[in-house]
């Protein structure tokens, strides 16, 4: 996984790894953002040719969603 790559989601189709990290207390719209041995990632929806929704999660559902 790498930032700006490209993956297909299980539930949002063609999304873009637009972030990722190690869980931090200050991020609270991610599950598990305090554990700070979690990665969350931030990914986002491609709406056609415009960027949609961002979203953001642990690392390890990400990449069950899109294998």
């Amino acid at each position: 996984m790498e930032q700006d790559e490209t993956s297909e989601h299980d539930n949002f189709g063609l999304v873009e790894m637009t972030g990722i990290w190690r869980g931090i207390d200050h991020v609270d719209s991610a599950r598990h953002t305090g554990q700070r041995d979690v990665i969350i990632v931030r990914y986002s929806t491609e709406e056609g040719s415009e960027q949609g929704d961002e979203l953001t999660g642990p690392l390890d559902e990400f990449i069950e969603a899109t294998e």
